[in-house]
């Protein structure tokens, strides 16, 4: 009897250990499927946003199956959203006492805000659009995303973190500035001095650069377990980047499906001007960053923007040419993520 009850004891731990063995494999396989898909998970994200662009643009048709006459509704609003969530995962793992001055900063701020001054004025005697828009492209601050593809590359997130927050604060001083230099007219084509881009333009910045940072430090106070979580899942931000991206190259491809034949030319050229300019930036970017021993927070902190508040800018301080000159920085969205799919490509090879 006794000799029964520990062969069925026996036939217990084994089949516990087999669970256990099957469980951490399919877990083993899982994280490993999940690292190869990051490789090309850009790629696909890009391809299904402009093939797909007219179901997202307005998902009425999704809304009909539950509910009669339904109101159109365009997806591709939400970007902001998410990009909220990214930044407060991302800044769960940085700590206020990792976010120090790095003199590579001094350098990168010359480069850009100089350089979009030199591309302007290369570009203004071969045409206006184009020279506006390269200019939006290269004045433009760091994207808030930057850090999850930093980290992704090997690079310093607190760094880049450091950079994109101050960044985001610099243009709502300097994109009036440098508007009004222009002689670009405000919302609605109406004139306004300094005073009246410097509020249109805060109110957009100062609560995406600020808030999920003021967050991650409320919630590491008051729930710290939440804020843990995050802190060791950080690739959770990636996933909801992949999804942000289907939204912006479905807008991308409507705004381009909105231009009149006529302009195709026009259009191609301004788009051109962008790739010209995302090249540049991330080269000169990661040869500075380079002298620092850090070349990818120089390339993506030069050369990868903030392309939603661009395409706003371009949207809201170009008329009667935001047509196109927006064209400019939502071509910009599909340069400098096939540029990082190239390198995240690259750097998962050689890892």
């Amino acid at each position: 009897m006794a000799e029964d009850t520990n062969n069925k004891t026996t036939d217990v731990e084994d089949c516990d250990n087999s669970r256990k063995i099957s469980f951490s494999y399919v877990m083993a396989w899982l994280k490993q499927w999940l690292k190869r898909a990051k490789t090309y998970a850009l790629f696909i994200s890009m391809a299904v946003g402009f093939i797909f662009s007219p179901w997202f643009t307005d998902v009425s048709w999704f809304i009909g199956l539950f509910v009669d006459n339904p109101q159109p509704f365009d997806l591709t609003v939400l970007p902001k959203y998410f990009l909220f969530c990214m930044l407060f995962i991302t800044y769960c793992k940085v700590s206020p006492s990792q976010m120090r001055y790095n003199p590579m900063f001094l350098w990168l701020v010359v480069a850009q805000w100089v350089g979009c001054w030199l591309l302007w004025a290369l570009l203004m005697p071969f045409n206006a659009a184009v020279a506006n828009g390269a200019f939006v492209c290269v004045m433009i601050c760091t994207a808030t995303s930057a850090p999850v593809i930093t980290g992704m590359l090997g690079g310093s997130v607190p760094m880049l973190a450091t950079f994109s927050i101050a960044g985001n604060l610099a243009i709502a001083l300097i994109a009036p500035l440098f508007l009004s230099l222009m002689g670009v007219g405000a919302e609605a084509g109406e004139e306004a001095g300094f005073w009246q881009c410097f509020v249109t333009i805060c109110k957009k910045v100062i609560p995406l650069a600020l808030g999920p940072f003021a967050v991650a430090l409320i919630v590491k106070r008051v729930k710290p377990n939440i804020h843990l979580f995050f802190q060791t899942h950080q690739a959770i931000s990636f996933w909801l980047w992949c999804l942000s991206l289907v939204l912006l190259m479905a807008r991308t491809m409507g705004n381009l499906l909105a231009i009149s034949s006529n302009e195709y030319v026009l259009a191609a050229m301004v788009a051109l001007g962008a790739l010209v300019a995302c090249c540049l930036q991330f080269y000169v970017g990661r040869k500075i960053g380079r002298k620092f021993n850090d070349p990818v927070v120089g390339g993506q902190a030069l050369g990868q923007k903030n392309t939603i508040l661009a395409i706003w800018i371009a949207q809201t301080f170009f008329d009667p040419q935001f047509d196109i000159v927006s064209i400019a920085p939502a071509s910009y969205v599909l340069w400098q993520n096939l540029i990082n799919s190239w390198q995240i490509w690259r750097f998962n090879k050689k890892s």
